[in-house]
Parts: C-alpha cells; sequence; structure tokens
C-alpha cells in the first residue's frame, strides 16, 4: 500500500495565485486613489482611465499606471 505524503506549506501554484490576487487588491486600491485625485474638469483623460479601472476590476492592473492630473 503507497503512503501518502502530507503537503506542508503551500505549493507553487497557491503561492503565485497569492501573489497575483495581492498585486490585483493593491492595483485596485491605488487607482481608486488615483481616481479620487482626479480634477474632474476638462480633459477628463485621468476620470475616464481611472474610472474604467474601477468599475471593470481587472483592467485596474493596467490602468493604475496612467499619470493622473498633476503636473
Amino acid at each position: 500500500m503507497t503512503r501518502m505524503k502530507k503537503q506542508r506549506g503551500f505549493t507553487l501554484s497557491e503561492t503565485i495565485a497569492v501573489f497575483v490576487l495581492l498585486f490585483w487588491l493593491v492595483s485596485y486600491s491605488w487607482n481608486a486613489v488615483k481616481l479620487v485625485s482626479c480634477d474632474f474638469a476638462s480633459p477628463y483623460k485621468c476620470e475616464v482611465v481611472h474610472g474604467v479601472g474601477v468599475i471593470a476590476p481587472p483592467l485596474s492592473v493596467v490602468t493604475v499606471w496612467f499619470d493622473d492630473d498633476e503636473d
């Protein structure tokens, strides 16, 4: 009879999944902060880009890297 080895700790795929989830949560949160910091005046590029990232959370990983209105 084969004895199964008990797993201790996380597997590589579980560790990667945790890091991806943490990266996504930080990106989403920071994207929301950047949306709030927009000036909501013409031109509306900042508001649209960061608003899309807040409405469609998977896109926040990309939209968080766009600049905001501050000069």
